[in-house]
């Protein structure tokens, strides 16, 4: 998922981006990789790489109260036009099977 911050909100933008990772390690089961990177040539531009074990994982990873506040905080940060979302199959990654 790629995103563009609005100008001026993009550490607001990765303060939320980083609370996935806060609750994927306090317990949500199912997640083999999720990064949040920043890009090089535009600070307000961020991705998220994520891969589960089951939609049912990401099912359960985007259920709740946790998530829904998320996406209601992050929606009037980002420059709609600029969100890319896309599923994907991993074919090859270094770290885990596939």
């Amino acid at each position: 998922m790629r995103m563009i911050a609005k100008e001026g909100k993009a550490d607001e933008v990765e303060e939320l981006l980083l609370t996935n990772v806060t609750r994927i390690k306090e317990g949500e089961e199912g997640n083999l990789t999720f990064a949040v990177h920043r890009s090089t040539d535009d600070p307000n531009e961020d991705w998220l790489y994520e891969t589960w074990e089951s939609q049912e994982a990401v099912d359960e990873h985007e259920r709740g109260a946790a998530f829904e506040e998320y996406k209601t905080r992050l929606l009037p940060l980002v420059d709609a036009d600029t969100v890319l979302f896309e599923n994907t199959t991993p074919i090859a990654v270094l770290g885990y099977e596939v």
